[in-house]
C-alpha cells in the first residue's frame, strides 16, 4: 500500500513538473516576443528604458521569483534534502501575484506606455503573456492536499471491507433468512 501511494505521488509530481515546464516554456517564449516587439516599437524614444525596466522587473519579480523557488523546493524534497529553497529569490505564491494592483504590474506599465490609438501587436502579446502566466501559476498551485488523498484511501478501504458484509446481508434478506 505504501509503495502504491509513493508511486502515485511520484507520478503526480512528474505530471505537475511537466505541466509547469510546458507553461514556463510558453511564458518565456511570449516574454521574448514582447521584448522584441517593445524594442522595435519604442527604440529611440524616451519610453524605451522604462519599457525595458518593466520587462526586467516582470522577469525578476514574477517569472523567476515564484518559479525558481518552487523548482528548488521540489528537487530538494525529491532528493530527501531539507525543504528550504537554495535560491536568492523569495517564494511568491500565485495568489499574491494575481491579486496585485494594476499599478504594481509591470505588464500594465508596458501597455500604458505603448497604447496609442488602436491596440496593436504589443497588446496581443501582453494578453498572450498573461494567459501563459496564468497557466504557469495554475501549474504551481497544489491541486489536492495530501490529507484529502489519505481520506480517499481510507474511504476506499472502508467500502472494500464493508461490501462483502452488505452483499451477505442483502442475499440473506432476499432468501428470506432475515425478517424485515
Amino acid at each position: 500500500m505504501k509503495n502504491t501511494i509513493n508511486h502515485l505521488r511520484n507520478n503526480h509530481i512528474i505530471h505537475n513538473n511537466k505541466a509547469l515546464y510546458y507553461a514556463l516554456f510558453d511564458e518565456v517564449t511570449e516574454a521574448k516576443s514582447l521584448l522584441e516587439q517593445v524594442a522595435l516599437v519604442s527604440q529611440g524614444r524616451t519610453m524605451y528604458s522604462t519599457c525595458l525596466n518593466s520587462i526586467a522587473r516582470y522577469v525578476k519579480d514574477d517569472l523567476l521569483a515564484g518559479t525558481l523557488s518552487h523548482l528548488n523546493t521540489n528537487s530538494n524534497t525529491n532528493n530527501n534534502a531539507s525543504n528550504k529553497s537554495n535560491t536568492k529569490y523569495g517564494s511568491v505564491t500565485p495568489s499574491l501575484i494575481l491579486s496585485a494592483r494594476p499599478a504594481d504590474d509591470p505588464l500594465e506599465a508596458i501597455l500604458y506606455l505603448t497604447s496609442v490609438g488602436i491596440p496593436g501587436q504589443v497588446y496581443d502579446t501582453v494578453r498572450s503573456l498573461r494567459q501563459a502566466r496564468a497557466r504557469r501559476l495554475g501549474a504551481l498551485q497544489r491541486k489536492v492536499p495530501g490529507i484529502h488523498l489519505v481520506m480517499l484511501w481510507i474511504l476506499g478501504a472502508i467500502m472494500m471491507t464493508s461490501f462483502p458484509v452488505l452483499v451477505g446481508v442483502g442475499g440473506a434478506a432476499a432468501a428470506g433468512g432475515l425478517p424485515y
